[in-house]
This record gives C-alpha cells, sequence and structure tokens, in this order.
C-alpha cells in the first residue's frame, strides 16, 4: 500500500514539474514576440468618439465586426458586443459543459470515499 502512495506522489510531483517548466518555456517564447498592441491608439479618444476609428484596413470578419457592430448589436463596444451577442450562446455552451464536469467529478469522488469508508470499517 506504502509503494502505491509513494508512486502516486512521484507521478503527481512529475506531472507538476512537467506543467512548470512548460508553462516557463511558453512565457520566455511569448515574451520575445512583438507585442500586439503598437501604442500609437488613442484609447480615451476611441472610447469617447468610436466613429472616429479608421477602419479602413479591416478585412473579412473584422470589417463586418467593426462596420456593421452598431447596426446590429446597439452596442458601442465591439469587443463587449463580440463576446455576449455573436458569443453568447458559445459562452452559455462551455459554461455548461464545465458545470457538468464538476458535479461528474464530485459524484465519482464521493463514490470513491463511500466505498473507501466502508472498506475501513471491515
Amino acid at each position: 500500500m506504502k509503494i502505491r502512495k509513494n508512486r502516486k506522489e512521484l507521478f503527481l510531483l512529475i506531472s507538476l514539474a512537467i506543467l512548470v517548466i512548460v508553462g516557463i518555456y511558453a512565457t520566455g517564447s511569448m515574451g520575445v514576440l512583438p507585442p500586439t498592441y503598437g501604442g500609437n491608439e488613442d484609447a480615451l479618444a476611441l472610447a469617447t468618439d468610436p466613429e472616429s476609428y479608421d477602419t479602413d484596413t479591416a478585412d473579412g470578419v473584422a470589417q463586418v465586426m467593426v462596420r456593421e457592430n452598431q447596426v446590429k448589436t446597439v452596442s458601442p463596444n465591439v469587443v463587449f458586443s463580440v463576446v455576449f451577442n455573436y458569443r453568447g450562446y458559445d459562452t452559455m455552451g462551455e459554461s455548461f459543459v464545465l458545470f457538468t464536469t464538476v458535479c461528474g467529478t464530485a459524484a465519482i469522488l464521493r463514490v470513491i470515499q463511500k466505498k473507501k469508508e466502508e472498506a475501513g470499517k471491515r
């Protein structure tokens, strides 16, 4: 029994070490990439007057979102409209999947705990 517990602990430590190493590597790799925000945009001016934002260079889906956002969603904030209007059902579905996963995990762990308690009483 003790060997089995030691194997589980070793497996857990190795898994955590791998996650930490991968996280450090990913952080270092992203650190050398150029910034996505150029700093040339005036965020305050954009927030107060979104119509003045230059959308001539937008293409594809970005063009549709930027140019038709106000008409389709009645929201002056494009990010808010994409997250809560265009992707609302997708976000709701993801939340449902996470909730179901947590409930299923709790149910499985409860059964395992109950079996251990019954085995300990014998």
